[in-house]
Order: structure tokens, then sequence, then C-alpha cells
């Protein structure tokens, strides 16, 4: 599962993100991923964008920062990764997210 990191990691309401790979894994070939902005604890999203990946799995996507999200612990989440890539049979598979703080 790769791991994500934002960029910058304490962005206000409204304001432009990298969601970047630090840790990157493999998908299929013209796989598109749905990245997502939601504040902590809630599922549903209030930001969203697509990116396709390279092909060892890494990728940049800009995003911005729900004008209406209250300050505070925010998630960025692949929404759809365990959609293209396999889970091993048996195995826990949580979802590829990050948390960061929305600041004022």
């Amino acid at each position: 599962m790769p791991t994500l990191a934002v960029d910058p990691d304490n962005p206000r309401p409204g304001r432009i993100v990298a969601v970047s790979t630090t840790n990157a894994c493999p998908l299929p070939g013209g796989a598109e991923l749905t990245v997502r902005i939601h504040p902590a604890g809630e599922t549903i999203p209030l930001a969203q964008a697509r990116v396709t990946p390279n092909p060892d799995g890494s990728f940049s996507v800009s995003i911005t920062v729900p004008p209406t999200i209250r300050p505070g612990q925010a998630v960025a989440s692949i929404s759809n990764y365990w959609d293209i890539a396999t889970c091993p049979e048996g195995a826990s598979c949580a979802a590829a997210e990050v948390e960061f703080t929305v600041v004022r």
C-alpha cells in the first residue's frame, strides 16, 4: 500500500495542496486513482481529484482543500485503491491515507 504526503501539511481552507506518494506501489497500466479530502472522523469527501499514476505507482496531484472545511484534523486518501490493487487474501487491508492539519 502506498504511503501518502500532503504539501504543505498545514494548509488553510481553500488552499491548493499536493497529495503525493512517498512510498509507491506498482499498479496495473491505465489505473486511475481517486484522491479525496475530508475531515477526520467523517467519511463524506469534500474535495476530490483523479490521477493516473506513473508505471511505478508514484503520483502527485493538486487538490483544493475545501473552503468549507473547519480547522483541525483532515484526511487525504485514495478512495479506490483496493478496487485496483490486489489485497492479499485473508489480510486486513487498510485505506491508503494520511492525516494533516487544516489551520485558520
